[in-house]
């Protein structure tokens, strides 16, 4: 089933989501097609809707491809007493039984990443200078927030470790407490993982501290 539907201008302002679907065991789950991001759907707003059409096309776990209008938020787990992250779907748009789209891949080296996510905070973009990172054959260079840096780093399929940055000494009035924490990143990194215009960073443990992104993501 193909379903479609049209949406206002203001509507169409809100945070687009293509991704695939799973319902099982009274609970639904959505994978992010661009990120590969996991998150339990809340039950709310749109979600009755969006497991009534599952039903309709798939059953026990397949996945279903949609297109939502919707956001995560964070949200208190009442059974692990913690706040978790949740997908809540507003709207659903098309859903059908296909794959994710193929990515654009870009290269990992040569390209400038953006610093998108810091320690699990998403960062403001837009500003006049952000926060960057450009891998070029063992030596790196890039941005913090306040000063530039060049690091050396090694690759080892997927391991990643960085030396510690040398930086420009320059003092300013914002970025520096971002900077001193990207720069404290870089030196946790162990781990990297790219999915079309993203770039992950993580540490021993296998926690993502950090996004990069090139482009349009």
């Amino acid at each position: 089933m193909l379903l479609l539907v049209l949406v206002s201008p203001l509507q169409a302002r809100e945070k687009i989501y293509t991704g695939q679907y799973r319902y099982l065991a009274d609970a639904g789950l959505f994978e992010d097609c661009l990120s590969g991001d996991r998150w339990p759907v809340a039950m709310k707003a749109a979600n009755a809707e969006l497991e009534r059409i599952y039903l309709e096309e798939r059953s026990g776990g397949e996945p279903l491809w949609v297109k939502v209008e919707g956001e995560v938020q964070r949200k208190l787990d009442l059974e692990a007493g913690k706040r978790r992250l949740y997908f809540v779907v507003s709207r659903v748009l098309e859903s059908g039984i296909r794959e994710c789209d193929p990515l654009s891949k870009v290269p990992l080296e040569g390209t400038p990443w953006v610093l998108v996510e810091l320690g699990g905070r998403r960062l403001a973009s837009g500003k006049r200078r952000d926060p960057y990172l450009e891998l070029r054959s063992g030596k790196a260079m890039g941005f913090g927030g306040c000063n530039h840096f060049k690091v050396r780093y090694v690759l080892d399929g997927g391991k990643i470790r960085f030396e510690q940055p040398g930086t420009t000494r320059l003092r300013c009035d914002t970025g520096y407490e971002l900077e001193t924490a990207y720069m404290k990143m870089l030196q946790r990194a162990d781990g990297w993982r790219m999915r079309g215009k993203l770039l992950d960073i993580f540490d021993a443990d296998g926690r993502r501290i950090a996004r990069f992104a090139t482009g349009n993501p």
